[in-house]
């Protein structure tokens, strides 16, 4: 596995206040962030991940406020924001955004990526250093369609013929039945054999207008994909999950019961969590 290349970390900042100069159409990306507080421009950021994501690590200064608490809370006049969610596919930060507009006196637009994206570009933080608890993000199939798929790349680890799977006739070959066509599955999204092929993930620091792509890996249910989110956490990318139940889920379009193995079926467990 080829190492991600590491860049400077950037100093904490103290104080985040009012963010200036802020693009319009689009949300602020990391890169973008990054330059105006180093220029010393004041910032308010609303981190609106859950409480417990948010003691776990958030960008020095940023306020914590759920998502799911946004449309009753009171603000004052807060002028441009940035909203950081999770950036993991899971969240609906455009919703947060919506709501934040709605207030007086806030002008809001979110950071691309989120927390997972700035963690990757090195982005100073409050997450305590050293080891921490395995944290393997699933992303469930429903999820995943309902993603922004300008931003996914889809990891395709599964093998060119799937592990053989248990069904009701032993003697049926699963490896025999065709995988997915992603690219029919996912219009839109960009896919690639090895998240070290993608530019942007070789180095932990994404320079330009894209932040951290989000990697969703997928694979045939064999572990490949849990061994390859280890390796690229442990070389500092963090905006990447993993398809729950992989190529399985795939085959029935992320709905539980029957799934086809060939010429037979086997009842799975409920969901894909």
């Amino acid at each position: 596995m080829k190492q991600i290349m590491n860049t400077a970390v950037m100093r904490p900042m103290v104080a985040i206040w009012l963010l200036t100069g802020v693009c319009q159409g689009h949300g602020a990306t990391v890169a973008e962030l990054q330059q105006r507080m180093a220029d010393g421009a004041s910032v308010t950021i609303i981190d609106v991940r859950p409480n417990e994501l948010f003691r776990n690590g958030h960008i020095e200064g940023a306020i914590n406020i759920p998502a799911s608490l946004l449309p009753a809370k009171t603000l004052p006049a807060l002028g441009q924001v940035v909203v950081c969610a999770e950036g993991l596919g899971r969240d609906k930060v455009e919703d947060s955004v919506s709501c934040l507009n709605k207030k007086t006196g806030i002008q809001a637009e979110a950071l691309e990526g989120g927390f997972a994206a700035w963690e990757t570009a090195r982005g100073g933080n409050t997450r305590t250093m050293g080891l921490q608890p395995e944290s393997l993000v699933h992303i469930t199939y429903d999820q995943l369609k309902t993603a922004k798929m300008t931003e996914v790349v889809l990891v395709d680890l599964r093998r060119a013929s799937p592990a053989v799977r248990q069904s009701v006739n032993s003697s049926t070959n699963a490896s025999e039945a065709p995988l997915t066509d992603l690219g029919k599955e996912f219009p839109g999204a960009r896919i690639s054999p090895s998240p070290f092929s993608i530019p942007a993930t070789r180095q932990s620091n994404v320079t330009g207008r894209e932040s951290a792509p989000l990697l969703v890996l997928i694979d045939t249910g064999n572990g490949t994909a849990e061994d390859t989110a280890r390796s690229l956490k442990a070389n500092g990318y963090h905006r990447v999950v993993i398809l729950a139940g992989g190529e399985r889920t795939l085959e029935r379009q992320g709905q539980p019961g029957l799934q086809r193995m060939g010429l037979g079926s086997v009842m799975t467990s409920g969901g894909d969590q």
